[in-house]
């Protein structure tokens, strides 16, 4: 994006935008944030769109006429992806109190989380990790060496039928070595 309309657009904080997108809806929200890509941070966002309806059904023929209707539905804050927009354009200026957008007329962080309630959830973790009783990691990654005999389990000298140079896990790799003992 040029200097230039990137200093457009940042004239444009703030103010009530409405945004196309490609499939034909129309966003309207306060424009919060911007970047090169042109994706839009909308506040108190709106989504209108137009969809075609048959009309209440008549006694006669079964071709029912279309209606188009246009639907509402209010989204709060959204994150449009810039790929998706087609045209923004001006709705509204900014508002006069930025602080009325929060339900507090006095500007502060304190008065506005005040009149903002807290819902009814409890806060847990989450539940991604290790699973409760594996408190170290696992011997032979990040841990202890193996012990000298290698792993309990694993045969001394490899598995039998294995592909020379496998040894298997503990044993050097490359196998057992062999040493000439022909002297020349």
């Amino acid at each position: 994006m040029a200097a230039n309309k990137q200093g457009k657009m940042q004239n444009l904080i703030n103010y009530r935008m409405r945004v196309t997108l490609n499939d034909g809806r129309q966003m309207t929200g306060q424009m919060l944030a911007f970047d090169k890509h042109m994706n839009l941070v909308l506040a108190d966002t709106e989504e209108f769109r137009r969809v075609k309806r048959k009309s209440k059904p008549t006694a006669g023929p079964s071709n029912t006429p279309l209606v188009e209707a246009e639907e509402k539905r209010t989204l709060g804050l959204t994150i449009v992806r810039g790929t998706h927009v087609v045209s923004c354009s001006v709705d509204g200026p900014p508002p006069a109190d930025p602080s009325s957008r929060l339900g507090s007329n006095v500007p502060g962080v304190a008065s506005a989380a005040a009149t903002l309630s807290a819902g009814p959830g409890i806060s847990k973790p989450a539940g991604r990790g290790l699973p409760v009783g594996l408190g170290g990691p696992a011997a032979g990654v990040g841990g202890p060496p193996p012990p000298p005999g290698g792993f309990p389990g694993f045969p001394p000298g490899g598995f039998p039928g294995a592909p020379p140079g496998f040894a298997g896990r503990g044993a050097p790799p490359g196998g057992p070595r062999k040493f000439n003992t022909r002297m020349l």
